[in-house]
């Protein structure tokens, strides 16, 4: 299956990867393959990012977003600067699922995405089992890559390796900041700055939207929890309740400023306003509707 036109060095054995695992044709694992490059999207982060916050953990939920938006900052930054050129169009191979791969290759933003996520998961529930899940779910995500052949094996393995620093090093800072009682001032300089450094690294239009919803989330979180702190209701249904009424919110909010999308400062406001409502706008409507009440720390 070696390639009978040139091609570099270092990818021979990548080209022929790819055309080993598309020999593989089952419809059962198709189907399943297929899934899992959906649950890489980033579609499905933005809807259970804030779920995660609104019904399951305040805490979980901002530091899943501070990670993971980051992550995903440096995976666009990463892109444009080594400049990695899919395996689309190259004789041999066969690219399905194209409308999910944009921009250059390396690294994979699916497979560093599924482990900075789900690693992340996985040391918040502190379970071998779940573990093993996440690591399973990473590994389904990132091989569909190939097989959809959207990504070199290789793409895929470095995007892994760096969703795996984003793990622990991501952890092990969120504890650290947790910990300490910062002031409200520090807090917002903080919420507001690491964002506009991105804007300053990077101008792509992806890196603006990860710094933009970073910015709304990070500055609402901070409000959040200088004039509401909000208390998640312990009874389920009233969780349930509040996911629904936000996700509604979150949808207005893509509906409404969706005009002119393709405009560069539309997509910034969006985003920071989406990020505001998650972590603000939202929890302000759970306090009023009775939905959920504040802590007694912040009474």
């Amino acid at each position: 299956m070696s390639p009978d036109f040139p091609m570099p060095h270092g990818y021979v054995w990548q080209y022929e990867w790819i055309r080993w695992i598309q020999t593989i044709h089952a419809p059962w694992l198709e189907r399943v393959l297929h899934y899992l490059t959906i649950l890489g999207t980033e579609r499905f982060y933005v809807i259970v990012l804030p779920v995660i916050f609104w019904g399951i953990s305040k805490q979980l939920g901002l530091r899943l977003a501070y990670v993971f938006l980051t992550s995903m900052f440096v995976n666009g930054w990463m892109k444009d600067a080594l400049r990695v050129v899919r395996p689309m169009g190259i004789p041999g191979i066969q690219s399905s699922h194209t409308a999910t791969a944009t921009g250059y290759a390396m690294p994979s933003g699916h497979a560093q995405g599924s482990i900075t996520f789900w690693g992340l998961v996985a040391r918040w529930v502190g379970k071998a089992w779940f573990w093993i899940l996440a690591l399973l779910l990473a590994f389904g995500i990132g091989a569909s890559r190939v097989y959809f052949g959207l990504h070199w094996p290789l793409d895929v393995m470095i995007g892994w390796l760096i969703g795996l620093v984003f793990v622990f090093v991501g952890w092990g800072l969120g504890r650290w900041w947790s910990y300490r009682q910062f002031a409200f001032n520090v807090r917002m300089t903080f919420a507001v700055g690491i964002p506009l450094v991105m804007f300053i690294i990077h101008t792509g239009t992806a890196s603006a939207q990860y710094a933009s919803l970073l910015l709304g989330i990070g500055v609402g979180a901070v409000m959040e929890e200088r004039w509401l702190g909000l208390e998640l209701s312990e009874t389920w249904w009233k969780r349930v309740c509040a996911v629904v009424i936000g996700m509604a919110g979150l949808i207005a909010l893509q509906w409404f400023i969706k005009w002119p999308a393709d405009v560069l400062v539309w997509i910034i406001v969006r985003d920071v306003l989406i990020g505001l409502w998650a972590t603000f706008g939202a929890p302000y409507v759970f306090l009023r509707s009775g939905l959920y009440q504040k802590s007694e720390a912040s009474q």
